[in-house]
């Protein structure tokens, strides 16, 4: 109730005005996973899930309010008075195909979407995502994120996927998640990647090979993971030169192994306006969730909620 007060609030004083006029040359990013259906129940408390009218609805906004310019020709595309806006997805999902593209053409809006590269093409859905398909309902959503916190932290990258499904099977039984769930759920295909990179609008870049946190691999494993995506990427039409930090957790080394691979910045999960040229490989976002009505998409991209929440966490 308090951060509805203050939402509304911002938008009365004009505080979400000044804000971007401050901001106006700086550049926001913002950091989405994937748009569902309306009617999908299943994405039901799935932060990572828009609801497609909401996406829709934040577009409107973005035209309305911001100049949204692609990430790759971020430095050379005129604002024209507006603060710019870029649009980034992360992780790769087919509803990034068949939900939030055609909204995005109905805008002309480009977008990037970071690809785990191994999943291309497969119908195996990432480990956070049975997990919270698989739980939703028999625990409540606290229980549901420190079970994925745990496997976060006390188990290697390339364990996970075992060890989650073992952990369901001991746990529920075998029950298999339900064919449309996993079509709506399921990684991008090779086929949708083409047809996207074809319209100009969409670009993409590397969000590693496994969806592997850089900090729970050796030196060489992190190398490996980001050789091997970058491999696949250039492979595929609609290739860029960006770099996106799984669970945003990276280390200095990280940083310096991206720009001895080639890439030309990295994309960080922190919230915060980017200076375009200032910190090419640790660009902030503004993370976009299931359930932001318009109010708090405006306060959370003038980059004034995003602050007010951080003051009250200390």
């Amino acid at each position: 109730m308090f951060k509805r007060v203050i939402i509304k609030g911002l938008a009365r004083s004009g505080a979400n005005a000044a804000m971007r006029r401050i901001n106006r040359h700086g550049i926001t990013v913002l950091m989405y996973h994937g748009v569902m259906e309306d009617e999908f129940g299943a994405a039901d408390e799935d932060w990572l899930q828009v609801r497609a009218s909401e996406f829709r609805s934040q577009m409107r906004y973005l035209r309305e309010h911001f100049h949204v310019v692609p990430l790759e020709r971020v430095r050379e595309t005129p604002s024209g008075g507006k603060p710019r806006a870029v649009l980034t997805f992360d992780d790769g999902y087919a509803n990034n195909f068949r939900v939030a593209y055609p909204i995005l053409r109905e805008f002309g809006f480009p977008a990037t979407v970071f690809l785990v590269t191994g999943a291309v093409g497969s119908r195996q859905l990432f480990w956070f995502d049975r997990l919270q398909l698989a739980l939703k309902g028999r625990v409540v959503p606290d229980e549901l994120k420190r079970i994925k916190e745990q496997f976060k932290a006390n188990t290697h990258p390339h364990e996970i996927d075992a060890a989650v499904d073992a952990f369901l099977r001991k746990t529920y039984g075998p029950g298999a998640i339900p064919e449309r769930v996993v079509e709506a759920y399921r990684p991008l295909s090779r086929d949708e990647i083409g047809e996207m990179a074809a319209s100009g609008l969409v670009r993409f870049g590397s969000h590693t090979h496994r969806h592997e946190i850089l900090t729970r691999l050796s030196p060489a494993e992190a190398e490996q993971t980001l050789a091997q995506s970058l491999g696949v990427l250039k492979a595929l039409p609609g290739c860029g030169g960006y770099f996106c930090f799984p669970n945003g957790d990276w280390s200095p080394e990280h940083v310096r192994l991206c720009q001895r691979l080639g890439f030309e910045g990295a994309l960080l999960t922190r919230p915060g306006v980017w200076r375009a040229g200032v910190e090419a490989f640790g660009i902030p976002r503004f993370g976009i969730g299931r359930g932001m009505d318009t109010a708090a998409f405006a306060a959370t991209v003038s980059g004034i909620l995003p602050g007010i929440q951080r003051a009250l966490r200390r």
